[in-house]
């Protein structure tokens, strides 16, 4: 008695199932390393003049701009977070990768594909073995083909993915936070030139007057021609400077409205209007060593990178073992096409295929070599990144630390200077003095308030390169992300 046609073929599905649970109960196997996130030793506390430094809000990082209370600060720091270039190609790029990542998951699962014939076949009547004549064959079916990742090939392959999308989410971040940190101090430069150009007018007409008195002072016989000289020669290079600041504040404005997504001109005339320079804080929130690592993008992109070279072993060493295949195809054959749906032309198939490369020349040994020493190098780009971060924090901190320190000695020279200018045109307005005195103590303080007002750009810089040493001024990526690597390194202090 022979079995029917329903019957063999549960039989037959019954052991594909069978074999596809014996493949995938030792699938948990995975080839290659399980990667653990590397442990660096940090120094417990920050050094040079961390003492002058308490701790502010931690929460107020991620939108540090807005302690400074500017309105035109803010409108341009959130038109660059949304309309930057760079940031639109950085999104972009993070696309790309999930869509591969999409590619790679892919030969995890069953291919499956249908195709359709018809064909008619005349065969020469010319053979004399042959009758001659025409035949017809039509045909439908579906093929399908599982790949079985037996050894993980694919599993670690989707590992790497995963960790290549989060450093690239992470790369976004470092970007926002390079970006606000250029444009605050493209802002603070221009306002700083700003302050600056009005002071450069303001001696400029002090060195008028003074050339003017050293005039009439030649005129009537009291003073020489080489003190005239010398007092245009003053005025003339003190002519040259506001020349030099308006260039400066046309290319920073420039600068501002690239930053901010748009054309160079955009916002000139908004920036046109002189304002007071940003006011400073007194208290900056500066966490630990290890605190700042974590927050840090750019370092959390290298540790994500480092995971998918480890997860690239994987790959790698998965090349070793062999590859099985399940293909299984199923379809109806037959001469006329109103039979093609009847039982008798049913017909099916289903096998196992294995294959093992037995020599390859030294391949995949060259290829699991050259997968540990690219993770090697990413292991050693992650620590020293770790520590070029911890130098960018000590030098902003000292460079900040300092300027302000310059400062206070600068505020008494402008408080001096003042101090000097009161006195003489109290003498002069007592008739006790001339008036060329009174211009040159006006010019020192010129002077002192030029001085004073580089220091306080330079302050600033201090300022923006310590927040960004610390990784602050990034948000979310505006996407859905696979996962979020935002905690969970391990760090320790070391004593």
């Amino acid at each position: 008695m022979h079995a029917s046609p329903t019957r063999t073929w549960s039989r037959y599905c019954r052991d594909l199932m069978m074999f596809s649970l014996l493949v995938g109960l030792p699938g948990c196997t995975t080839a290659g390393p399980e990667y653990q996130r590397p442990e660096v030793q940090v120094p417990a506390h920050w050094g040079e003049g961390a003492a002058t430094i308490s701790n502010g809000d931690q929460d107020g990082l991620r939108t540090w701009w807005h302690s400074f209370h500017d309105p035109m600060l803010d409108s341009l720091v959130e038109q660059t977070l949304m309309q930057n270039q760079d940031l639109e190609i950085a999104l972009a790029r993070l696309r790309q990768a999930r869509a591969e990542r999409v590619q790679t998951a892919s030969a995890s699962g069953p291919v499956v594909s249908a195709d359709g014939t018809g064909e008619t076949l005349r065969s020469s009547k010319a053979l004399t073995s042959q009758s001659g004549g025409e035949s017809r064959a039509w045909h439908l079916g579906i093929d399908a083909s599982w790949d079985v990742d037996l050894f993980g090939r694919t599993r670690r392959a989707l590992e790497a993915d995963d960790a290549g999308i989060e450093a690239l989410a992470e790369d976004h971040r470092a970007l926002q936070v390079s970006l606000v940190a250029e444009l605050v101090s493209s802002y603070a430069e221009l306002r700083a030139a700003q302050g600056r150009l009005a002071i450069a007018h303001d001696n400029i007409r002090v060195l008028g007057d003074a050339e003017r008195l050293s005039e009439q002072a030649h005129r009537r016989g009291l003073g020489s021609l080489a003190d005239v000289l010398q007092a245009r020669a003053e005025r003339e290079a003190a002519e040259a400077k506001p020349v030099v600041l308006e260039a400066d504040i046309a290319r920073l404005g420039h600068a501002i409205g690239v930053l901010a997504g748009g054309f160079p001109g955009d916002w000139q005339d908004a920036l046109g209007t002189a304002s007071p320079m940003v006011p400073m804080r007194t208290d900056l929130p500066l966490s630990m060593p290890s605190d700042v690592i974590r927050q840090r993008p750019d370092l959390r992109a290298a540790e994500r990178r480092l995971a998918a070279a480890s997860a690239r072993i994987g790959v790698a060493e998965a090349e070793r073992f062999p590859r099985f295949r399940i293909p299984l195809g199923t379809g109806t054959t037959a001469s006329v096409i109103q039979h093609l749906f009847s039982g008798a032309s049913l017909a099916w198939s289903v096998a196992m295929q294995g294959s093992q490369s037995l020599y390859d020349g030294g391949r995949v040994d060259a290829q699991v070599d050259a997968a540990r020493a690219d993770a090697g190098a990413a292991r050693l780009a992650y620590e020293r990144d770790v520590r070029l971060a911890l130098r960018d924090v000590e030098d902003a901190l000292t460079a900040w630390t300092h300027e302000r320190q310059r400062q206070t000695s600068l505020n008494k020279a402008v408080i001096t200077s003042q101090q000097a200018l009161e006195h003489s045109t109290t003498l002069y307005e007592r008739g006790l003095s001339a008036y060329l005195p009174v211009l040159l103590a006006q010019r020192t303080v010129n002077q002192a308030r030029d001085e004073l007002a580089l220091s306080r750009l330079e302050e600033m810089r201090g300022l923006i390169a310590l927040y960004k040493s610390v990784g602050a001024g990034w948000q979310d990526v505006p996407s859905n992300q696979e996962g979020d690597q935002s905690d969970g390194f391990q760090m320790s202090a070391a004593q």
